[in-house]
């Protein structure tokens, strides 16, 4: 059954080595695989799908951190084993479009809501990282994240004073 997605032609022959020993480890050796394709069986796409989804969900596992910018805001992500903490910051100003800041500068002079939370994953976790890169998120690295949480909990010290 697939989970993810089905690599493409290009991903499977960058990956032609690992899926060779994909095949040997599932007892299928050169002979037979060239067969099975000829006769376009089934099992032949029962196993890239099998292998696709190994290679998806091995990468997904490397994921820590995901955002997603938009005109209205930024979502970051933290994908940890058991729940997602999110981190969000919006302004009322209709007109100031997220997408277009280029630099810190930028968001400075803006009345920003920042917050955070964080929720239990309804799915597994690869699952749900998986359709958070589908909608649009893209990695990035903990120092980004880490930058979102310190302008939070600046936003929290400000609050408090």
């Amino acid at each position: 059954m697939l989970k993810y997605r089905l690599l493409t032609s290009e991903e499977l022959r960058e990956l032609e080595e690992e899926f060779k020993h994909f095949l040997i480890i599932n007892q299928i050796y050169d002979d037979e695989w060239k067969l099975l394709n000829q006769q376009k069986s089934q099992k032949v796409e029962e196993l890239i799908v099998l292998f696709s989804n190994l290679v998806i969900e091995k990468a997904i596992k490397k994921i820590a951190f995901l955002e997603i910018i938009t005109n209205n805001g930024i979502n970051a992500f933290y994908c940890k084993e058991n729940e997602m903490e999110l981190i969000g910051i919006s302004t009322e100003n209709k007109q100031f479009d997220f997408t277009l800041v280029k630099e810190s500068s930028d968001i400075r002079n803006q009345s920003l809501s920042i917050f955070k939370t964080s929720k239990p994953y309804f799915k597994t976790r690869e699952i749900e990282v998986f359709n958070l890169i589908n909608s649009g998120c893209s990695i990035i690295s903990s120092e980004r994240y880490k930058k979102l949480e310190l302008a939070y909990n600046l936003s929290i010290k400000q609050i408090k004073n």
